[in-house]
């Protein structure tokens, strides 16, 4: 929103690939996140850069190459109503604006500044240590849980989604983390409000960490907090590469 003009809070595209938007009218774009296959009819778009877009002219964000989202800003943001805050659509509640579909028209508002555009891009930092602390359930776990938790390789499950990231650890025969840890039989806990970047462990013995459209509450015991920085990592993480390994460290 910065590099085109917007305020903080306009409203901007996120996709996965995928996302084709005709012009109505002259604008201005900017592309952020990771690299990714994105272009102005056959001209290839370059991220964090204001380009120009000719009335008549497609913009298309075709598939990542690393990472999971990118962000497509139009110069005056796009104009839909503000709900409790924000301008996303909740994936749990449905609330608006609903995600887009084939032919819909959107209007565009008022830049606040002159886009501009950055000598190199930006993308989102990968690292596969992942900073947590310790949850407030820590104490239900046996002592050496969380040096279990830090010790262990996970991976990205395909089941992950804006809700929350889920994470499995190799077995290769031997006792999931919730049945090393005999826990097994601890299933919920008493509700309690949910933060983003919580560390949830299902009875499965998969980890869920929640994103941006989690639950207010959960039933399932937290046994870390992912540091927000870090989190941001996450929600990038690559599902047609499940098989790179992810490890936590305290902090």
């Amino acid at each position: 929103n910065r590099l085109a003009g917007n305020t903080a809070d306009a409203a901007t595209f996120e996709t996965s690939g995928g996302l084709v938007l005709r012009a109505m009218r002259d604008t201005i774009v900017v592309l952020t996140g990771p690299d990714c296959e994105a272009f102005v009819d056959d001209v290839p778009l370059a991220r964090c850069r204001a380009t120009r877009v000719a009335a008549g002219q497609c913009v298309r964000v075709n598939r990542m190459y690393a990472g999971m989202r990118s962000y497509l800003a139009v110069a005056g943001g796009i104009e839909c109503p503000m709900m409790l805050g924000s301008r996303s659509h909740d994936t749990l509640s449905a609330i608006v604006p609903q995600p887009l579909t084939d032919g819909v028209e959107l209007s565009v508002g008022t830049p606040r500044d002159q886009p501009q555009s950055l000598d190199v891009p930006i993308g989102p930092t990968r690292s596969a240590r992942i900073q947590v602390s310790v949850g407030p359930h820590a104490e239900l776990f046996a002592r050496e849980a969380l040096e279990q938790l830090t010790r262990m390789t996970w991976r990205v499950s395909p089941a992950s989604n804006r809700v929350g990231v889920r994470l499995t650890a190799p077995t290769d025969g031997d006792a999931t983390f919730a049945d090393s840890l005999k826990i097994s039989s601890l299933g919920e806990v008493d509700s309690l409000p949910l933060v983003r970047g919580a560390v949830q462990l299902a009875p499965s013995g998969e980890l869920v960490i929640m994103l941006a459209d989690h639950p207010t509450t959960g039933g399932y015991p937290i046994i870390a907090v992912v540091h927000p920085e870090d989190v941001d990592q996450l929600a990038q993480s690559d599902l047609e590469n499940v098989n790179t390994g992810l490890q936590f460290a305290r902090f």
